[in-house]
């Protein structure tokens, strides 16, 4: 049996799990150059998603991870000039987050190398079959979102 017909018999979730590892490898591996860690370049990626003077506590819900890996990751990426923290001026336990020029101009760079591995990746795969599999992806996330939201509500 070849490696494609074994990878195919494993579960949905397997399989996405392993292709999100190596995306992520091949991602680290181009970036080098910049210092990033996967932890670090996806921080700064939500980041510029949410905007400016998002919260800490928000970013690690969208992130999906808890608030010490997650302040480790702010605390390097504040070290090197790429986000501020200020409070937030409603209620002074709340920290907020802004990327700055630097980070913005990281973030440039990486946008830049994701999007050309990502045309390396899809080169062969008809646009029918890629917005096929983009709005199931959309679906299978929206998906869980309500799975969290219904295990929330039991608790």
């Amino acid at each position: 049996m070849t490696e494609d017909e074994l990878f195919a018999r494993r579960p949905l979730g397997m399989r996405m799990a392993m292709v999100v590892r190596q995306w992520r490898a091949v991602i680290d591996h181009a970036i080098t150059d910049t210092g990033l860690t996967q932890s670090s370049w996806t921080v700064l990626m939500q980041l510029h998603q949410l905007g400016d003077n998002v919260s800490v506590s928000e970013l690690a819900e969208v992130q999906g991870i808890e608030l010490p890996p997650l302040m480790r990751t702010l605390n390097c990426l504040e070290a090197r000039g790429y986000l501020v923290r200020s409070v937030s001026p409603y209620d002074k336990r709340i920290r907020l987050l802004a990327l700055t020029t630097d980070g913005q101009a990281v973030l440039e760079t990486l946008n830049q190398v994701i999007q050309t591995w990502q045309q390396r990746l899809t080169e062969n795969i008809p646009a029918e079959q890629l917005d096929v599999f983009s709005a199931t992806l959309n679906q299978l996330a929206c998906n869980l979102r309500s799975f969290r939201a219904e295990d929330n509500k039991t608790e």
